[in-house]
């Protein structure tokens, strides 16, 4: 069953990704110290909480980030005080097409994640689903269905069927990003239905998030959950992370409900090698703004192809016109405030155009700024 899930979503991204589209690839390892405390749901009323284990943990992450895709692989390995070990491991992907009605377009989510500390205690599961998504300049809502399933050692393996509606909303920069899910899942013949919403804040090299969730289920009972997170970038990448709160019981798994604390630190490999061919110094970025649409102007030397992304159309490189020998232009729809972008020339890994304001972009790397006024 594994085997053909494998299939299914190597078969199915296939299908949306982009061919060779420039991305971005961060690669980090995290060494921290935690603390994690079991809920039993079996145990006296009263006395519901496991002790607590103090956990050294490596966790190494590897993102792959570019137009209409994302894709994730990372690791946990930890030591528990009773000199054994633990070790996790997930893998994720999502992938759109480009749009195929308006602004609607068709993605494909596939995860797989498992978790051992000992040849008697090994689990996984897996998720594949697809959904229509409607996305704006800083919003988006995506509705979408899928299967999930489940395998623990000496146990049958579990299917569920799952649907899923999604929300967010992603503020200018210093201001917060939203997001908000509902999943229903009929889970061995009831339903269970999860739902989650949060915050992200960037203020200068402090990220902060917030969520919360709540499974909501006659037949498996009600429960809630809480999550914070804080990242202080100390350096270009390095970064100090410590988070805190409670999470759900996985019925896939059969992991219980926790409460944990962790603190640490984690180090960024460089996102990318620098392009071979940098934009000249003698022709800078421009916007300039006729009636409702801004201009955007710069020059580039002996270029073919020349494109812009940034957050007013979700990261989809679009082309310049080339108007002379080195002048590439765009003319696009821009309300006034501070524009985040990036800019693409034949096909090398992205770039920031010279003398152009830049700011960090939450994975090691930066991006540019581009103020309408």
């Amino acid at each position: 069953m594994a085997g053909r899930l494998v299939q299914l979503i190597t078969g199915a991204l296939l299908l949306v990704c982009p061919a060779a589209a420039p991305a971005q690839t961060d690669a980090s390892l995290g060494i921290g110290l935690g603390t994690v405390r079991f809920r039993l749901d079996t145990a006296p009323p009263g006395d519901s909480l496991a002790p607590a284990l103090s956990v050294f943990s490596v966790s190494p992450i590897l993102h792959f980030v570019g137009p209409g895709r994302d894709l994730e692989a990372s690791g946990m390995f930890a030591a528990l005080p009773s000199g054994g070990g633990y070790a996790q491991g997930r893998l994720a992907a999502w992938a759109a097409t480009a749009p195929l009605v308006g602004r609607w377009r068709l993605a494909v989510e596939a995860r797989l994640s498992g978790a051992t500390s000992g040849p008697r205690s090994a689990s996984g599961a897996g998720q594949l689903g697809v959904e229509g998504l409607l996305t704006g300049p800083r919003w988006g809502v995506a509705v979408g269905a899928g299967t999930a399933s489940g395998w623990i050692v000496y146990a049958a393996p579990v299917t569920a069927w799952r649907a899923r509606f999604r929300g967010w909303s992603q503020g200018m920069l210093g201001n917060p990003n939203f997001f908000a899910s509902i999943e229903p899942t009929r889970f061995q013949g009831a339903w269970f239905t999860d739902i989650t919403g949060g915050v992200v804040l960037h203020r200068g090299r402090i990220e902060t998030s917030l969520s919360t969730s709540a499974r909501v289920s006659r037949a498996y009972g009600s429960k809630a959950a809480a999550l914070a997170a804080l990242d202080v970038h100390l350096a270009p990448n390095v970064s100090l992370e410590a988070a805190g709160g409670n999470v759900l019981p996985d019925p896939y798994q059969g992991f219980p409900a926790s409460g944990f604390v962790t603190v640490g630190v984690r180090v960024h490999l460089p996102s990318h090698a620098a392009a071979p061919r940098a934009l000249v110094r003698s022709g800078p970025l421009t916007a300039l703004r006729r009636g409702t649409e801004v201009v955007i102007q710069f020059r580039v030397r002996d270029a073919h192809v020349v494109a812009i992304a940034g957050d007013w159309n979700d990261w989809t490189p679009t082309p310049l016109a080339q108007s002379d020998h080195d002048q590439w232009e765009l003319s696009i729809p821009l309300a006034p405030g501070p524009h985040r972008f990036m800019v693409f020339v034949d096909g090398t890994p992205w770039q920031i155009p010279e003398d152009v304001p830049s700011v960090p972009d939450g994975m090691g790397d930066r991006v540019a700024v581009l103020n309408v006024f």
